[in-house]
């Protein structure tokens, strides 16, 4: 909603350029915001506003209930149009104004008579006093006349004010109500001494609530529709209850939901407090609970006082599991017992790890104050996997525990399944070319899958799409070097295969050469054969001599660039 005024802030801003629709109007809303508007029809309890954005006329529809007038620039207010009994009612008030208008000019018309009176009676016994006298007696009457309208002007507004002061009070509504607790495996006179006690300390912290039932209220089937419908009377200060009962733990959970518009979107508390069913009464008045409980409501800080301490007591099978709570270190290993403050429901692991193979247990507790919940779990073999979708998709999943560099090696590209084999809190940033990177902190539970969905920010802002541009450019050189360093490599080993072949030709064709030189060769058709099979393997030899040196410089040539790229 904030947005959406904001939106015709701007367009009204703009809306006195000439235009060819609509007519000026002061609007203001239930939160109390003025302000002044081109009005271009009210349909199906929807007002629609116009202005100009950007040199564009553009129309805002709002919901109806959301203003509190709408009044045009002859006075007429075009929301709340006046029947019949409010004219007549506007016409009695006239009436009654031009009497009281009447009657004070009758007073006043009055004091005048009598005072005109004493300045004649006082002309009569003057005429016989010293000059001295009578201009002192003169000024002095005049001085008791003017002090006379004085009084006389003074109580006509006096009790004006005061009208005006009573009718405001009696018109002024409640800002403040309570909508009593709903009862869930409760009866409802049960929870009817909640919303009286809550009523009291509503009053004792400086509201006056109006206590209501939703059935007050027709055509809603949740809190947002009473606390829309709540809001549209004027209500700033909104006060939901419900009690449930949990018959496992034989304890009464009282959930305590505030909304407060303190503009036109509203802020949102809610405050839980669990209690023994058996002394429900006593226990949520004890050590401040319940006032502490809508202190929480309120979003103020509650009062320090002493809380009851829970235990509870975990066993596993087999012994020896780690026990933690969701979000938090290790707490114990079992079979131990830990103590906790809290009242509200938590989810308890326990988890084994022995080389890479898993085993583990989960459960849901709900303390209870001053007692000991005794809980065993049967540990099972766990494979956690972590999988990763993005949207959009095809960003590239990095460990979080080192800053990443052009070096740095995704683990995965979403989407992905990840393999978990540590228990307990993680970190994973995504990045994705023309997103901004996304950091993710979750808790890896001995469980079969845990999902993570990420809806990634598109990147606005230029400096940072430079960055990142020149992030990508420097990886791409870094991957293609390593081509190069990989390429140089192989070819490397090929040439030096080629003269190890070489080499051996080479070695042959000497063999060959030293039995021509013996002494009685001679020159027969074996000796000839002897002499090609010398020149063949010389020029075999030649030719891989020639490819392994080629393919060595290749080598050479990759490895010097690859190197370039990469550092």
């Amino acid at each position: 909603m904030k947005k959406t005024f904001l939106l015709i802030a701007f367009a009204i801003a703009t809306a006195f350029a000439a235009d060819p629709e609509g007519i000026f109007v002061d609007v203001e809303l239930v939160s109390g915001t003025s302000q002044r508007a081109k009005l271009l029809g009210i349909e199906n309890d929807t007002v629609s506003l116009g202005g100009y954005i950007q040199n564009k006329f553009t129309v805002v529809k709002i919901a109806k209930k959301q203003f509190k007038k709408i009044v045009d620039e002859q006075g007429n207010d075009l929301l709340n149009p006046k029947t019949k009994d409010a004219v007549s009612q506007t016409k009695v008030d006239a009436v009654k104004n031009a009497e009281a208008k009447v009657d004070t000019t009758k007073k006043v018309d009055a004091a005048k008579k009598v005072e005109q009176a004493v300045q004649a009676k006082e002309v009569v016994r003057q005429a016989h006093q010293p000059e001295q006298e009578k201009k002192e007696n003169v000024a002095k009457k005049a001085e008791q006349a003017t002090q006379t309208k004085i009084e006389v002007a003074t109580k006509s507004e006096a009790k004006d004010e005061g009208k005006k002061k009573k009718d405001a009070a009696v018109k002024s509504p409640h800002k403040t109500v309570l909508v009593a607790y709903d009862a869930d495996g409760v009866e409802q006179s049960f929870a009817d001494q909640f919303t009286a006690l809550t009523a009291q300390l509503l009053m004792e912290s400086g509201e006056i609530p109006q206590i209501i039932r939703k059935s007050d209220i027709k055509n809603c089937n949740d809190n947002v529709c009473y606390q829309i419908e709540l809001a549209a009377h004027g209500f700033k200060s909104i006060y939901f209850g419900e009690v449930s009962s949990d018959i496992k733990t034989d304890s009464i959970s009282l959930n305590l939901t505030h909304v407060f518009y303190e503009d036109t979107l509203p802020t949102l508390h809610k405050a839980t407090l669990n209690i023994a069913r058996a002394t429900a009464l006593s226990d949520a008045i004890t050590n401040n609970k319940l006032k502490n409980q809508l202190l929480d409501a309120q979003g103020k800080e509650i009062i320090g006082a002493k809380k009851d301490r829970s235990y509870i007591h975990i066993e596993t099978d087999p012994d020896g599991a780690t026990i933690s709570r969701s979000e938090k270190d290790a707490i114990c290993k079992s079979p131990c017992t830990f103590v906790t403050k809290d009242t509200s429901k938590f989810t308890i692991h326990a988890y084994w790890n022995v080389e890479r193979h898993l085993w583990g247990a989960s459960t849901n507790i709900i303390p209870i104050p001053g007692d000991t919940t005794h809980i065993s779990l049967k540990l099972k073999r766990v494979s956690p996997e972590i999988r990763i979708q993005t949207f959009p998709e095809g960003a590239n999943v990095y460990k979080a525990n080192a800053p990443i560099t052009k070096r740095t090696k995704a683990i995965a590209q979403t989407p992905d399944k990840i393999p978990a084999f540590d228990m307990g809190t993680d970190s994973l940033v995504i990045r994705k070319a023309g997103y901004r990177d996304t950091l993710i902190n979750f808790f890896v539970a001995p469980v079969s899958q845990i999902d993570l969905s990420i809806d990634l920010e598109k990147l606005t802002d230029f400096n940072e799409i430079e960055k990142q541009n020149k992030w990508i450019h420097d990886k791409q050189m870094q991957t293609l070097g390593e081509a190069f360093i990989g390429g140089s490599i192989g070819t490397s080993l090929i040439g030096a295969l080629f003269l190890y072949l070489a080499h051996l030709d080479y070695k042959d064709a000497d063999d060959i050469k030293s039995e021509l030189k013996l002494p009685g060769s001679t020159k027969g058709e074996n000796f000839r054969n002897k002499v090609d099979k010398n020149k063949k393997l010389v020029n075999q030899g030649d030719n891989k001599a020639i490819a392994g040196g080629i393919l060595l410089g290749t080598a050479a040539a990759l490895l010097g660039v690859g190197i370039y790229f990469v550092f």
